[in-house]
């Protein structure tokens, strides 16, 4: 994925672009990070199955399990990533529960099949659903879309084995220190596979066996169907297990592998809001751990949440407690001070942003400075050297280069030049009650403390503005305008009214 330049990303963010007076970032640099996504492999000659028709009962939840999100996206997001930089030569998912909020989500990708799979019967029987869409293909991949953290380059590893030991059916395995959950791989007194037996049916012997099934497998396609067409449903829930196909290969005399995986996280599933949380944790922890390989700072990383979809860029120092999500995007040598909050933000190189900040679909120029306490709301646009102080709120306005708005102020729906100083406690008054209103000031502009511009109004270059003005029209550039003020005067021996006591 390209990063787009400052001005060309305000115009996609916003939908305009600054005007000669209000130009926004001009330098044009590009933001210097890499983007996650895993190098893309070629494989023509596999189908891959997604497995993403369970409710998830133990979510306790409206929404689909596979659309349940971590670290900001969907879990259903990773994997179609996943096994899309496989390349394959198509993607089947299977649907069941609530399958029309998944299909709206993922759209229409063009080589992806929906399969809908009425009846939740197991893993085998939801494979099975796929028979039609399954054609001419040496081999078949079938994932679960529960496991975010599954890489790209471990599934290439499963499949490439499987290929050069010309197995018909291989499964992906792992040792995870606490193997409770999941199905146990059963082995001869040779090491070969004979079984892999869920936890539900499995006896104290078997529980005891600490390498797993991961639910991943690459099965030849000429042998996937008439394995799927042969499993029962003799166990504990009634169910056709996908894990049943490795009896019936090896008593048919075909192949059976299993490819143990480096990292056993990479299999962990969710099937409850306590997996949901470990799983993130665990991606995050990872998140964290690259973006310090790669140059930033990350001060108390525990306190610290950094979405997948987030960018930063070289020597950026992220202090503790912030919240940097969803698209946000930090340049280089930036400083993000403790407890700010950065949603779909783009802020160019050498900001600060100061402590409990919090800036939503908005963006800074370089050199910039940001509170503390400021908050930036959506469309505000902050070019160069731009100051925005303590408590000052910024909506919908573009403040030109060096331009201070630095005490206890609302700009809203506003246009400021450059290098203008507005006072503390300015307002801009931009709705009626029913209609918003625009407030334009020019270059080089001083407002005097506490003044309000009721809009539609404009500003002239130049221009000065007296403290405590109400501005109901035009202002002219250059010179001193003040709005009416009344004469001071004193009041002898009056008393403030007092509470009473009783």
């Amino acid at each position: 994925m390209d990063f787009f330049w400052c001005r060309h990303r305000f115009a996609l963010l916003f939908g305009r672009e600054g005007s000669d007076n209000h130009k926004m970032i001009k330098r044009g640099n590009p933001i210097h990070i890499e983007d996650h996504m895993t190098k893309k492999l070629h494989y023509p000659d596999l189908q891959v199955c997604v497995l993403a028709a369970g409710r998830g009962k133990r979510m306790r939840s409206n929404l689909p399990k596979v659309l349940h999100k971590v670290l900001g996206r969907p879990m259903i997001d990773y994997i179609l990533q996943t096994v899309e930089s496989l390349t394959p030569k198509a993607i089947a998912v299977v649907t069941g529960h609530a399958s029309e909020q998944v299909r709206a989500h993922v759209g229409q990708p063009a080589n992806l099949e929906w399969v809908i799979q009425d009846k939740q019967l197991g893993t085998g029987h939801a494979v099975k659903q796929c028979e039609e869409v399954i054609r001419d293909v040496r081999d078949v991949l079938i994932v679960c879309g529960d496991t975010p953290l599954l890489r790209t380059e471990t599934l290439a590893t499963l499949v490439d084995e499987h290929r050069q030991r010309q197995s018909d059916v291989t499964v992906l395995t792992a040792e995870p220190a606490n193997p409770f959950g999941y199905g146990r791989i059963v082995r001869d007194a040779d090491g070969r596979v004979t079984s892999i037996v869920e936890e539900k049916d499995a006896d104290e012997a078997q529980r005891a066996i600490h390498e797993v099934s991961s639910g991943i497998y690459c099965v030849r396609f000429e042998v996937l169907f008439e394995l799927l067409h042969a499993i029962g449903n003799r166990n504990a829930q009634g169910e056709y297990y996908l894990p049943d196909i490795v009896p019936l290969a090896l008593t048919a005399g075909q192949s059976v592998e299993a490819v143990l995986m480096d990292d056993a996280d990479e299999m962990l599933g969710v099937n409850d809001r306590v997996h949901l949380a470990h799983v993130e944790d665990v991606m995050q922890r990872q998140i964290i751990e690259e973006w310090q390989r790669r140059g930033v700072t990350i001060e108390k990383p525990d306190t610290v949440r950094i979405e997948a979809s987030v960018k930063i860029g070289m020597d950026t120092v992220i202090q503790a407690g912030c919240y940097l999500l969803g698209a946000t995007q930090v340049g280089d040598e930036c400083r993000i001070g403790p407890n700010a909050v950065l949603i779909d933000a783009w802020v160019d190189d050498r900001v600060n942003i100061f402590a409990f900040s919090h800036i939503h679909s908005a963006a800074v120029g370089a050199d910039a400075l940001v509170g503390p306490y400021a908050r930036l709301r959506p469309e505000a646009r902050l070019d160069e050297q731009v100051h925005i102080g303590n408590f000052v709120e910024v909506k919908k306005a573009v403040i030109g280069e060096g331009s201070k708005v630095n005490h206890l102020s609302y700009i809203g729906d506003a246009t400021i030049g450059r290098d203008c100083n507005v006072g503390a406690g300015t307002i801009t008054c931009n709705y009626d009650g029913a209609n918003k209103f625009l407030t334009e000031i020019g270059d080089d502009v001083f407002i005097g403390s506490d003044t309000q511009l009721v809009a539609p109004v404009r500003v002239g270059d130049g221009a000065t503005i007296g403290a405590g003005s109400t501005i109901t029209r035009d202002v002219p550039a250059d010179g001193l305008t003040l709005s009416e003020r009344n004469p001071q005067r004193h009041v002898e021996g009056w008393q403030r009214p007092k509470k009473d006591r009783r």
